[in-house]
């Protein structure tokens, strides 16, 4: 599997203003702990990730998550909002 090195990411979180880290797993470790490999799903024939997204809490407890067979797909932002919008304490 191909994926950015940890400084290439580094670079897009910075440049994307962003104030958390981007993953580089290049040994499919963490895609395997989230049963995420698609086994021989790149152009080439090499293992990849599915195309995932994952709410984690405060906590580190996994809440909501979208996965979908094509990388193209991805999950609508009201759905991510609905989602986020159910793990706040009603006030």
């Amino acid at each position: 599997m191909v994926v950015d090195p940890p400084e290439t990411n580094a670079d897009l979180a910075r440049d994307a203003g962003l104030d958390f880290p981007i993953l580089s797993d290049p040994d499919l470790h963490i895609v395997d702990a989230y049963g995420l490999r698609h086994v021989g799903g790149g152009p080439d024939g090499r293992d990849i990730a599915r195309s995932a997204s994952v709410l984690v809490d405060g906590a580190g407890i996994v809440r909501w998550t979208s996965v979908t067979r094509n990388f193209r797909v991805r999950p609508m932002p009201a759905d991510v909002l609905t989602a986020i919008d159910a793990l706040a304490p009603a006030s």
